[in-house]
């Protein structure tokens, strides 16, 4: 495993995001109401664990979008990324094109299921859409360059390089990163990243 410490830094920037989707929750349940807003500061930041393995101005697609974790984190920190989020149900749709409008993101949403077959992204980021024995297989053609955030202790195949998730000293998820979207040792220096 491969140490990766989240950047707690980039916390101000988050809060926008958090605002609205702390907002939005209350109507139209966007994930657990039985979140606090600490808890939801956490989910938050966790999504910037993908920032490192994305090239600067990479086509970027957020597999099964969702609340809009990691794509709308990802987006409001790196807006040099180009992000398509990709959900297929409409009220999900909804509020990620409003999110994206009131935060003035320059994202594109697709209402739909992932296609195996697509090849136009550089980046894949998906957070626990399917399990991590399939996740490869369903992702298909871009497989070794997707990144998955699944849980601390996930089943690890041979052929994607398991990083841990810390903050604060504790070892929150893990991404499993495909062979063609490591982060280079080269580039761990200076950004709180280690061995374990």
């Amino acid at each position: 495993m491969i140490r990766l410490e989240l950047d707690t830094t980039k916390r101000d920037q988050l809060k926008p995001l958090h605002r609205l989707l702390w907002k939005w929750n209350r109507a139209h349940n966007l994930f657990s109401r039985k979140l606090c807003p600490e808890e939801l500061e956490i989910r938050l930041l966790e999504c910037l664990a993908f920032e490192p393995f994305l090239p600067p101005h990479a086509r970027v697609a957020d597999l099964g979008s969702g609340a809009g974790l990691p794509g709308l984190p990802l987006a409001v920190v790196r807006p040099d990324l180009q992000m398509t989020l990709i959900e297929p149900r409409a009220k999900r749709c909804t509020w990620l094109r409003y999110a994206a409008q009131q935060l003035s993101l320059s994202i594109h949403v697709t209402e739909g299921h992932w296609n195996p077959q697509w090849t136009q992204y550089d980046r894949i980021v998906s957070r626990a859409v399917f399990p991590p024995t399939t996740f490869t297989s369903e992702v298909g053609k871009l497989a070794s360059v997707s990144l998955q955030m699944t849980g601390p202790t996930p089943d690890v195949d041979s052929e994607r390089t398991f990083y841990g998730v810390w903050l604060e000293g504790e070892l929150k998820g893990s991404i499993l990163a495909g062979r063609h979207a490591e982060v280079p040792r080269r580039s761990l220096h200076g950004q709180n990243h280690s061995d374990r």
